[in-house]
């Protein structure tokens, strides 16, 4: 697609592909020299004076370079970046890795951690079960006389197995009461949250060995039903190992923020409103601890949200970064549709 730019434009394109490239500023020399501008040192410089003056460009010392603010760099995406078709190693490991036989807690995973090793930047997934789930089965093995595996299948297939340690043996007939009760908390297909408050009321009306049981049954359905609705990050490391990260507050606020993520993560349930992604440059966020990042979020499924995010420096390629998020909400869908 052939881009229709005044001058300006185009001058403030090439500037912000060159500090995408590598970071530095750019010269009016180097501009002139481009055979796409064909005009005058003395030209370029009058135009990158008013871009500067407009608020697109800006000098980051006394050199004659300039490099392009947030303003200029959104300009940029939103008139003349050109997107780049994704190329056949990254679909192929999309399609290798994101499987439709993945139950989704393991199909987000996959889809956060192939994210981060394609880019080296930091993957953001919302919560597997954000909508909350439900209890296909339940069960309660015995592995030994004191040593039991708690079984737990929901509606999409994800397995929950916890082995629980009890202090003496358990009896026959402790477990199959407790069975039991199991069963009835959280049969008939309820949520898991519901099940979990039916079977803490049941556990007060008992007594003895049967209660000590519920107590660590419910326990472990408790900490995996926290974890579930926690969201998955992936490649906070890539922070860490970045040389200058122990002298820099600006990635020390990021890995704060990625911590401690629920304004993050609200942001990002906020702009995936619809199937178009999105992208956040800095300061544009509202977040002081974003403003050195940029973040391209998409929404792979409506209900429940869920949404996948890239969370890396300003300074992206975003040509080849959005069109990868885009797949991978794309073939996250796919798989979930195809359940």
């Amino acid at each position: 697609m052939t881009l229709n730019l005044s001058r300006p434009e185009l001058i403030l394109k090439l500037i912000v592909e060159q500090y995408l490239l590598d970071g530095q500023p750019v010269s009016s020399k180097a501009l002139a020299d481009n055979a796409q501008l064909a005009v005058s040192s003395a030209t370029v410089r009058n135009t990158m004076m008013q871009l500067e003056q407009q608020g697109f460009i800006r000098s980051p010392h006394t050199s004659a370079g300039r490099i392009p603010t947030t303003a200029g760099i959104r300009l940029f995406v939103d008139k003349m970046l050109q997107l780049q078709p994704l190329g056949a190693f990254w679909t192929t490991e999309l399609q290798r890795k994101l499987t439709p036989q993945l139950p989704v807690s393991l199909l987000c995973q996959q889809a956060g951690q192939l994210l981060t090793n394609l880019t080296g930047f930091v993957a953001i997934l919302s919560a597997p079960k954000a909508g909350g789930r439900q209890v296909r089965q339940i069960d309660l093995v015995r592995l030994a006389s004191d040593r039991l595996l708690l079984v737990v299948i929901d509606e999409d297939g994800d397995i929950l197995h916890r082995v629980l340690h009890c202090e003496i043996a358990i009896d026959s007939v402790t477990l199959s009461k407790t069975l039991c009760l199991l069963n009835a908390a959280f049969g008939g297909g309820g949520l898991w949250q519901d099940g979990i408050a039916r079977l803490g009321a049941v556990m007060r009306n008992e007594t003895g060995l049967c209660q000590q049981l519920l107590q660590k049954v419910l326990g472990q359905l408790s900490l995996d039903e926290l974890q579930q609705h926690q969201p998955l990050i992936f490649g906070q490391h890539q922070l860490l190992l970045t040389p200058e990260y122990p002298q820099n507050s600006a990635l020390q606020q990021v890995m704060q923020m990625l911590e401690q993520p629920d304004g993050l993560i609200r942001l990002l349930h906020d702009i995936t409103q619809d199937d178009s992604p999105k992208l956040l440059l800095g300061k544009e966020s509202g977040y002081a601890e974003l403003a050195n990042v940029s973040l391209i979020a998409q929404r792979y499924q409506a209900q429940p949200a869920r949404f996948i995010a890239l969370l890396g420096p300003r300074r992206m390629n975003y040509a080849r970064l959005i069109p990868l998020v885009e797949a991978c909400a794309r073939q996250l869908n796919l798989n979930l549709n195809r359940r």
